[in-house]
Protein backbone atom coordinates (compact mmCIF):
# COMPACT_ATOMS: atom_id res chain seq x y z
CA UNK A 1 0.00 0.00 0.00
CA UNK A 2 2.90 2.33 0.73
CA UNK A 3 3.97 2.14 -2.90
CA UNK A 4 0.69 3.54 -4.25
CA UNK A 5 1.41 7.30 -3.85
CA UNK A 6 4.75 6.88 -5.58
CA UNK A 7 3.06 5.06 -8.42
CA UNK A 8 0.60 7.91 -8.87
CA UNK A 9 3.37 10.50 -8.86
CA UNK A 10 5.37 8.50 -11.37
CA UNK A 11 2.37 8.13 -13.66
CA UNK A 12 1.71 11.87 -13.49
CA UNK A 13 5.30 12.76 -14.26
CA UNK A 14 5.39 10.26 -17.11
CA UNK A 15 2.23 11.69 -18.64
CA UNK A 16 3.63 15.22 -18.40
CA UNK A 17 6.86 14.21 -20.07
CA UNK A 18 5.23 12.26 -22.87
CA UNK A 19 2.16 14.43 -23.56
CA UNK A 20 2.42 16.61 -26.72
CA UNK A 21 3.03 20.30 -26.19
CA UNK A 22 0.50 22.90 -27.40
CA UNK A 23 2.67 23.46 -30.47
CA UNK A 24 2.78 19.72 -31.12
CA UNK A 25 -0.98 19.42 -30.65
CA UNK A 26 -1.49 22.08 -33.30
CA UNK A 27 0.32 19.80 -35.71
CA UNK A 28 -2.30 17.07 -35.21
CA UNK A 29 -4.83 18.95 -37.33
CA UNK A 30 -3.74 19.45 -40.96
CA UNK A 31 -2.85 22.89 -42.27
CA UNK A 32 -4.53 23.09 -45.64
CA UNK A 33 -3.85 25.21 -48.71
CA UNK A 34 -6.58 26.09 -51.21
CA UNK A 35 -6.04 27.79 -54.56
CA UNK A 36 -8.18 30.27 -56.49
CA UNK A 37 -7.26 31.71 -59.87
CA UNK A 38 -5.61 35.12 -59.92
CA UNK A 39 -7.39 36.23 -63.10
CA UNK A 40 -10.58 36.30 -60.96
CA UNK A 41 -13.86 34.48 -61.38
CA UNK A 42 -16.48 36.70 -59.73
CA UNK A 43 -18.60 36.36 -57.71
CA UNK A 44 -16.86 33.14 -56.71
CA UNK A 45 -13.37 34.53 -56.25
CA UNK A 46 -11.91 37.98 -56.85
CA UNK A 47 -9.73 40.59 -55.18
CA UNK A 48 -11.12 43.35 -53.00
CA UNK A 49 -10.28 46.78 -54.38
CA UNK A 50 -8.76 49.45 -52.14
CA UNK A 51 -8.44 52.80 -53.93
CA UNK A 52 -8.46 50.90 -57.20
CA UNK A 53 -5.68 48.54 -56.15
CA UNK A 54 -6.14 44.79 -55.69
CA UNK A 55 -6.21 43.66 -52.08
CA UNK A 56 -6.94 40.32 -50.42
CA UNK A 57 -8.90 37.49 -52.01
CA UNK A 58 -12.66 37.58 -51.49
CA UNK A 59 -15.81 36.00 -52.86
CA UNK A 60 -18.22 33.12 -52.48
CA UNK A 61 -15.44 30.50 -52.45
CA UNK A 62 -13.41 32.28 -49.79
CA UNK A 63 -16.41 32.69 -47.49
CA UNK A 64 -17.54 29.12 -48.10
CA UNK A 65 -14.15 27.75 -47.03
CA UNK A 66 -14.46 29.75 -43.83
CA UNK A 67 -17.90 28.29 -43.13
CA UNK A 68 -16.67 24.75 -43.78
CA UNK A 69 -13.32 24.61 -42.02
CA UNK A 70 -13.19 27.25 -39.27
CA UNK A 71 -15.85 25.58 -37.05
CA UNK A 72 -13.71 22.42 -37.05
CA UNK A 73 -10.59 24.31 -35.98
CA UNK A 74 -8.75 23.35 -39.15
CA UNK A 75 -6.13 25.89 -40.18
CA UNK A 76 -5.89 26.78 -43.86
CA UNK A 77 -4.91 29.55 -46.22
CA UNK A 78 -6.13 30.65 -49.63
CA UNK A 79 -3.61 31.47 -52.35
CA UNK A 80 -4.34 33.13 -55.69
CA UNK A 81 -2.25 31.81 -58.59
CA UNK A 82 -2.50 31.49 -62.37
CA UNK A 83 -5.06 28.80 -63.11
CA UNK A 84 -2.64 26.35 -64.70
CA UNK A 85 -0.33 26.67 -61.71
CA UNK A 86 -3.25 25.98 -59.33
CA UNK A 87 -3.93 22.74 -61.17
CA UNK A 88 -0.26 21.79 -61.44
CA UNK A 89 0.49 22.32 -57.76
CA UNK A 90 -2.63 20.42 -56.74
CA UNK A 91 -1.55 17.55 -58.97
CA UNK A 92 1.86 17.58 -57.28
CA UNK A 93 0.41 17.77 -53.76
CA UNK A 94 1.81 21.25 -53.04
CA UNK A 95 -1.77 22.54 -52.84
CA UNK A 96 -4.53 20.50 -51.22
CA UNK A 97 -7.44 21.63 -53.38
CA UNK A 98 -8.55 24.05 -56.09
CA UNK A 99 -11.83 25.95 -55.98
CA UNK A 100 -14.39 26.59 -58.73
CA UNK A 101 -13.35 23.98 -61.26
CA UNK A 102 -15.41 22.39 -63.99
CA UNK A 103 -14.84 18.73 -64.76
CA UNK A 104 -13.58 16.96 -67.85
CA UNK A 105 -12.36 13.37 -68.22
CA UNK A 106 -8.72 14.31 -67.59
CA UNK A 107 -9.48 16.23 -64.39
CA UNK A 108 -11.75 13.47 -63.09
CA UNK A 109 -8.83 11.07 -63.52
CA UNK A 110 -6.15 13.34 -62.07
CA UNK A 111 -7.98 14.67 -59.00
CA UNK A 112 -10.60 13.73 -56.45
CA UNK A 113 -13.52 16.13 -56.58
CA UNK A 114 -16.30 17.39 -54.36
CA UNK A 115 -19.97 17.26 -55.16
CA UNK A 116 -21.08 20.16 -57.38
CA UNK A 117 -21.67 23.24 -55.26
CA UNK A 118 -22.98 25.60 -57.95
CA UNK A 119 -23.96 25.60 -61.65
CA UNK A 120 -23.29 28.05 -64.49
CA UNK A 121 -24.55 28.47 -68.05
CA UNK A 122 -22.00 28.15 -70.89
CA UNK A 123 -22.50 31.11 -73.23
CA UNK A 124 -20.94 32.92 -76.14
CA UNK A 125 -20.60 36.69 -76.57
CA UNK A 126 -20.14 38.98 -79.56
CA UNK A 127 -20.42 42.63 -80.53
CA UNK A 128 -24.04 43.59 -81.19
CA UNK A 129 -22.91 45.65 -84.16
CA UNK A 130 -21.49 42.51 -85.78
CA UNK A 131 -24.70 40.51 -85.39
CA UNK A 132 -27.58 42.95 -84.70
CA UNK A 133 -30.16 40.18 -85.14
CA UNK A 134 -28.23 37.67 -83.08
CA UNK A 135 -27.34 34.18 -84.28
CA UNK A 136 -29.51 31.12 -84.57
CA UNK A 137 -27.25 28.10 -84.07
CA UNK A 138 -27.79 24.55 -82.87
CA UNK A 139 -24.18 23.77 -81.92
CA UNK A 140 -21.19 25.84 -80.91
CA UNK A 141 -19.13 24.52 -83.82
CA UNK A 142 -21.37 26.51 -86.19
CA UNK A 143 -19.72 29.71 -84.97
CA UNK A 144 -16.46 28.80 -86.71
CA UNK A 145 -17.87 29.78 -90.09
CA UNK A 146 -18.39 33.34 -88.80
CA UNK A 147 -14.91 33.97 -87.38
CA UNK A 148 -12.41 33.23 -84.60
CA UNK A 149 -13.63 32.02 -81.22
CA UNK A 150 -11.70 33.18 -78.15
CA UNK A 151 -11.37 31.97 -74.59
CA UNK A 152 -9.10 32.40 -71.58
CA UNK A 153 -5.88 30.38 -71.65
CA UNK A 154 -6.06 27.32 -69.41
CA UNK A 155 -9.85 27.32 -69.00
CA UNK A 156 -11.93 24.21 -69.64
CA UNK A 157 -14.43 24.57 -72.51
CA UNK A 158 -15.25 20.90 -73.04
CA UNK A 159 -18.56 21.40 -71.24
CA UNK A 160 -19.43 24.10 -73.78
CA UNK A 161 -19.53 21.42 -76.43
CA UNK A 162 -16.28 22.83 -77.85
CA UNK A 163 -14.29 19.80 -78.99
CA UNK A 164 -11.75 21.23 -81.42
CA UNK A 165 -9.63 23.02 -78.82
CA UNK A 166 -6.78 23.65 -81.25
CA UNK A 167 -8.96 26.18 -83.05
CA UNK A 168 -9.72 28.17 -79.92
CA UNK A 169 -7.86 31.49 -79.90
CA UNK A 170 -6.60 31.88 -76.33
CA UNK A 171 -6.08 35.21 -74.57
CA UNK A 172 -4.35 35.74 -71.22
CA UNK A 173 -6.51 38.42 -69.62
CA UNK A 174 -10.15 39.49 -69.84
CA UNK A 175 -8.93 43.10 -70.07
CA UNK A 176 -7.77 42.46 -73.65
CA UNK A 177 -11.22 41.28 -74.76
CA UNK A 178 -12.58 44.66 -76.05
CA UNK A 179 -9.51 45.13 -78.26
CA UNK A 180 -9.69 41.57 -79.58
CA UNK A 181 -13.36 41.93 -80.54
CA UNK A 182 -13.09 45.45 -81.95
CA UNK A 183 -10.10 44.51 -84.14
CA UNK A 184 -11.94 41.35 -85.24
CA UNK A 185 -9.23 39.06 -83.95
CA UNK A 186 -12.12 37.41 -82.13
CA UNK A 187 -15.69 37.42 -83.37
CA UNK A 188 -16.89 35.44 -80.34
CA UNK A 189 -15.84 34.93 -76.76
CA UNK A 190 -16.72 31.91 -74.61
CA UNK A 191 -17.69 32.58 -70.99
CA UNK A 192 -20.17 31.60 -68.30
CA UNK A 193 -22.86 34.27 -68.38
CA UNK A 194 -23.10 34.51 -64.57
CA UNK A 195 -19.42 35.47 -64.21
CA UNK A 196 -18.62 37.73 -67.17
CA UNK A 197 -20.50 40.83 -65.96
CA UNK A 198 -18.65 40.79 -62.63
CA UNK A 199 -15.32 40.18 -64.34
CA UNK A 200 -15.82 43.16 -66.63
CA UNK A 201 -16.88 45.34 -63.69
CA UNK A 202 -13.79 44.43 -61.67
CA UNK A 203 -11.60 45.34 -64.63
CA UNK A 204 -13.41 48.67 -65.18
CA UNK A 205 -14.91 47.31 -68.38
CA UNK A 206 -18.54 47.19 -67.25
CA UNK A 207 -19.52 49.83 -69.83
CA UNK A 208 -18.27 47.50 -72.54
CA UNK A 209 -20.87 44.94 -71.49
CA UNK A 210 -23.58 47.10 -73.07
CA UNK A 211 -21.98 46.54 -76.47
CA UNK A 212 -22.12 42.77 -76.18
CA UNK A 213 -24.72 40.35 -77.45
CA UNK A 214 -25.06 37.10 -75.56
CA UNK A 215 -26.58 33.68 -76.03
CA UNK A 216 -26.37 30.52 -73.99
CA UNK A 217 -24.92 27.57 -75.88
CA UNK A 218 -27.94 25.61 -77.19
CA UNK A 219 -28.85 22.11 -76.07
CA UNK A 220 -26.66 22.14 -72.96
CA UNK A 221 -27.52 21.73 -69.31
CA UNK A 222 -26.07 24.15 -66.74
CA UNK A 223 -22.44 23.28 -66.00
CA UNK A 224 -21.58 21.97 -62.49
CA UNK A 225 -18.58 23.34 -60.61
CA UNK A 226 -16.55 21.49 -58.02
CA UNK A 227 -13.58 21.63 -55.71
CA UNK A 228 -10.71 19.61 -57.17
CA UNK A 229 -8.79 17.78 -54.43
CA UNK A 230 -5.20 16.63 -54.76
CA UNK A 231 -4.82 12.86 -54.79
CA UNK A 232 -1.50 13.43 -53.01
CA UNK A 233 -3.00 15.38 -50.12
CA UNK A 234 -2.85 13.50 -46.81
CA UNK A 235 -6.13 15.24 -45.92
CA UNK A 236 -7.96 14.43 -49.17
CA UNK A 237 -10.65 12.30 -47.52
CA UNK A 238 -11.18 14.80 -44.71
CA UNK A 239 -11.51 17.69 -47.16
CA UNK A 240 -13.95 15.86 -49.42
CA UNK A 241 -16.21 14.56 -46.65
CA UNK A 242 -16.29 17.75 -44.60
CA UNK A 243 -16.84 19.99 -47.63
CA UNK A 244 -19.62 17.85 -49.09
CA UNK A 245 -21.45 17.55 -45.78
CA UNK A 246 -21.27 21.27 -44.96
CA UNK A 247 -22.30 22.33 -48.46
CA UNK A 248 -25.30 20.01 -48.23
CA UNK A 249 -26.33 21.58 -44.92
CA UNK A 250 -25.85 25.15 -46.18
CA UNK A 251 -27.82 24.40 -49.33
CA UNK A 252 -30.73 22.92 -47.41
CA UNK A 253 -30.84 25.90 -45.04
CA UNK A 254 -30.75 28.43 -47.88
CA UNK A 255 -27.44 29.91 -46.67
CA UNK A 256 -25.60 29.10 -49.90
CA UNK A 257 -28.08 31.09 -51.96
CA UNK A 258 -27.84 34.03 -49.54
CA UNK A 259 -24.04 33.94 -49.71
CA UNK A 260 -24.06 34.03 -53.50
CA UNK A 261 -26.58 36.88 -53.63
CA UNK A 262 -24.48 38.85 -51.14
CA UNK A 263 -21.47 38.81 -53.43
CA UNK A 264 -23.53 39.52 -56.54
CA UNK A 265 -24.97 42.55 -54.75
CA UNK A 266 -21.50 43.81 -53.79
CA UNK A 267 -20.29 43.50 -57.38
CA UNK A 268 -23.33 45.37 -58.73
CA UNK A 269 -22.83 48.10 -56.13
CA UNK A 270 -19.15 48.50 -56.99
CA UNK A 271 -19.98 48.68 -60.71
CA UNK A 272 -22.49 51.49 -60.07
CA UNK A 273 -19.99 53.36 -57.92
CA UNK A 274 -17.47 53.23 -60.76
CA UNK A 275 -19.87 54.84 -63.24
Amino acid sequence: MTLRPYSLVFALLFSMLTAPSAAEQSEVLPRLKFCVEDTEFPPFNYFKRIDGEKGESAGYDVDLLKLVFEPSGIEYKVVALPWRRCLKEASEGIIDAVMSASLNPQRAKEYFHSDAYYYLNPSYFYLRTDFPDGLDIQALSELESHGNICGIKGFNYVNFGWINLTKLYEINEISSLPTMLEKKRCRFFLARKETLAGTLALNNLHRFERLLGRSTVPNLKPEPFHMLISRRSAAAGLIQNLFNEKVKQLNQSGELEKLLEQHLHELRLNARNND
